[in-house]
């Protein structure tokens, strides 16, 4: 049974968090703590088995099998929390609601976190990963990955990579609110929006931890400088509150001016916050928005033939 909240006070609750993360007094040790409290709220599909860390290329990892999950078919999952922050095991529960959404079985990258471990660290573990599964005899075709946040710009950074070093591609990505332009964090040109959480002194805070000594102009930093030709099929989810909204605008936008010939499917919301699709069981838009992402993706996985037509879709309406 789900338990429903209204959206006013989940807006409340992630206001009255802010100060925790903004915060130079508390160490990022307790703002993980925080970050894995406010992701682990999502309850689990009844029958859902947690399979436990493992490891995979070396890169520890999580498992996770929804109930009525595919064998034959993986979503590789890269969480957010600004590369510094977040956990694979703090996002079961999420990653098995959208798992159970695509009937996909799920793996949680535990990628090196900022700024312990500055770019590339948290590319080089998703690369890891995914290669050590296509090399395991894993379809590349039946694979999807996605993430939010920062793990929706790393998402599409890896798949990036994997074209220019000529990897077999996934089946599709899914970006969820993805941070996909650290450039204008570390040169504080990030705008506000009226996302309770999440505000441009925050996100600049994040920026030069994880880009470190490199260009945050570098596309696998910020694809939003790279060349974005030949890539799987995109499935795009921003809100309308959300700062960090601008990169998916952008992304869409330069997808289209640049003839890129990649499908990209954009659904935005423009009442919900910052990744609003964690609160998947109390909010009814996250509960649609996590149902209609795992659908899309599954579609491209397992439907390849009627699904890959060159084209926009812009809150599915063909743009």
């Amino acid at each position: 049974m789900k338990l429903r909240m209204p959206p006013a006070l989940l807006r409340m609750g992630l206001r009255g968090a802010r100060p925790l993360f903004t915060s130079s007094r508390l160490p990022i040790s307790t703002k993980r703590t925080l970050v894995d409290l406010l992701s682990q709220g999502a309850q689990l599909p009844r029958g859902t088995r947690i399979q436990g860390t493992d490891h995979i290329g070396g890169v520890e990892v999580e498992r996770v099998l929804p109930p009525n999950s595919s064998d034959s078919h993986t979503l590789l999952y890269l969480h957010g929390g600004g590369y510094a922050l977040g956990s694979a095991r703090g996002y079961t529960g999420f990653a098995a609601n959208l798992g159970a959404a695509a009937g996909m079985k799920v793996i949680l990258v535990e990628y090196r976190r900022a700024p312990e471990h500055p770019f590339p660290h948290a590319l080089d573990d998703a690369l890891a990963v995914y290669r050590a599964l296509v090399s395991s005899a894993e379809d590349a075709s039946k694979v999807v990955i996605a993430g939010d946040s920062a793990g929706g710009g790393l998402t599409l950074a890896l798949a990036m990579a994997l074209r220019d070093n000529g990897d077999h591609l996934p089946a599709a990505l899914g970006l969820i609110c993805p941070w996909a332009d650290l450039a204008a964090d570390v040169e504080h040109r990030r705008k506000a929006g009226t996302d309770p959480l999440i505000i441009p002194s925050l996100i600049s805070d994040w920026a030069p931890a994880y880009v470190g000594s490199a260009d945050a102009a570098n596309p696998l930093i910020s694809p939003v400088y790279g060349d974005l030709h030949g890539l799987p099929p995109v499935v795009l989810h921003s809100a309308g509150q959300d700062p960090i909204s601008a990169d998916s605008h952008l992304l869409e936008k330069l997808f289209h001016d640049n003839n890129s010939g990649s499908i990209v499917e954009h659904f935005h919301n423009p009442r919900r916050w910052h990744v609003y699709h964690l609160q998947v069981g109390f909010l009814r838009d996250a509960d649609d928005a996590v149902k209609h992402l795992g659908q899309r993706l599954a579609a491209y996985a397992k439907h390849p033939r009627q699904q890959r037509q060159s084209g926009f879709t812009h809150n599915g309406q063909v743009v």
